[in-house]
């Protein structure tokens, strides 16, 4: 009767034992899963894309009445004669918002261009896995979709922004917003000129201050980087000129042909 007693004993701890050891190794499991989730919303939040898009300056110049003017672009056939990481990271900046001016105003084929030289840059710097074949599927399958499209390619440049930091890739990932950025201004700048100074393009070119001097401020803490100093010279002119207009002030002919000359120097050492 004891042997009984003893067995059915030793059977119950068991019983309650491995309950106890599976219940603390799914408490540790849980615990470690919402820590890496805890991790991983962190990272989200400390590589938020750092500005507003291209499509915020390419829509501002569509509601001022510009139109699309595909020789003011980067051709496309360019993307063989980027070797270098720093020259692959800026025109993946330019492409993408080549990339916007082109969706914005409804332009498929030169939109799909844009698409596959982007694809291309970014297969080379080894970020294919945020800018997926679903990712760029779903572009091909909302080219007539524009409000659908502007919403794909932005998630895009924040999957693009958000792999290369979560890398530690940083001064790449600021490269691809500054070419971004730049070729912004230059598109503007362009398109001022060809409209011989017209007042509403004037202040699409002046809306973009808070861009430059945010992206001067995060480039400045790589100041020592040779790749990050192609570019933050330029920008810190451009920062000096939007510091001369006040609030409210309007661009000035003589002002705007002086940061135009500096803005065009700065976009023909990205494109070559």
């Amino acid at each position: 009767m004891n042997k009984k007693v003893n067995v059915v004993l030793l059977v119950v701890l068991s019983f309650v034992f491995t309950y106890c050891s599976n219940a603390k190794k799914e408490a540790a499991s849980e615990k470690a899963a919402e820590k890496k989730q805890e991790l991983e919303q962190f990272v989200e939040e400390q590589f938020e894309y750092p500005l507003p898009t291209s499509f915020e300056v390419t829509k501002m110049l569509q509601d001022a009445n510009a139109s699309y003017n595909s020789e003011i672009t980067n051709d496309a056939g360019s993307v063989d004669k980027y070797v270098a990481e720093w020259q692959k990271a800026l025109n993946l900046g330019v492409y993408g918002a080549d990339l916007s001016y082109a969706s914005t105003f409804d332009k498929q084929q030169e939109s799909v261009a844009f698409l596959n030289a982007s694809r291309r840059l970014i297969e080379e710097l080894n970020v294919s896995t945020a800018f997926n074949k679903s990712l760029a599927d779903r572009i091909e399958d909302n080219l007539e979709n524009k409000d659908s499209l502007i919403m794909i390619i932005t998630e895009s440049f924040y999957q693009t922004y958000n792999y290369l930091n979560k890398s530690g890739d940083e001064k790449t990932s600021l490269l691809v917003v500054a070419g971004s950025v730049i070729e912004g201004l230059y598109i503007t700048a362009q398109l001022i000129e060809a409209s011989d100074y017209n007042a509403s393009l004037m202040n699409v070119l002046a809306a973009q201050k808070d861009q430059v001097g945010d992206l001067t401020t995060l480039m400045e803490a790589h100041a020592s980087d040779e790749n990050v100093n192609k570019v933050l010279p330029f920008l810190r002119y451009v920062n000096l000129f939007y510091d001369q207009i006040g609030e409210g002030e309007e661009i000035s002919k003589g002002q705007f042909d002086d940061v135009s000359a500096s803005i065009s120097e700065m976009r023909a050492k990205i494109v070559g």
